[in-house]
């Protein structure tokens, strides 16, 4: 299935991502305080476990949807919207709930965001 799915390049940008994670903490721990190191590294695991939900649902689609053009795009579907609700939710949740330092949340997840695209034009 791991060949299938093809995941490699995903789990390469799931380690950049968390290493873009700890480095955006630690850049704003000593630039702006804790505070600010919290909501940067809240911002870049808002982008990491999008891509730890892209990577479940090819892993799901690989086991159940195989060949199947429509099951395939209907997870593919399905996989958007969950990753704009979880984009959405957990935003809502770091702004309103937690107080969050936006311009620190929204440099976070840029950066880690940028990880995922940065992946994908090292392909062949």
């Amino acid at each position: 299935m791991e060949q299938l799915a093809r995941l490699q390049p995903l789990k390469r940008i799931v380690k950049w991502q968390v290493i873009t994670l700890v480095l955006m903490t630690i850049l704003f721990a000593w630039w702006q305080g804790v505070e600010a190191a919290l909501a940067a590294g809240f911002g870049a695991f808002i982008a990491l476990s999008n891509t730890l939900l892209m990577i479940w649902h090819i892993r799901r689609a690989a086991e159940t949807a195989r060949a199947d053009a429509g099951k395939n795009l209907s997870r593919a579907y399905r996989c958007v919207a969950e990753r704009w609700l979880s984009t959405i939710v957990m935003f809502g949740t770091g702004i309103v709930l937690l107080a969050l330092n936006i311009t620190a949340l929204i440099a976070g997840f840029i950066a880690a965001q940028l990880m995922l695209f940065m992946g994908h034009t090292n392909r062949a």
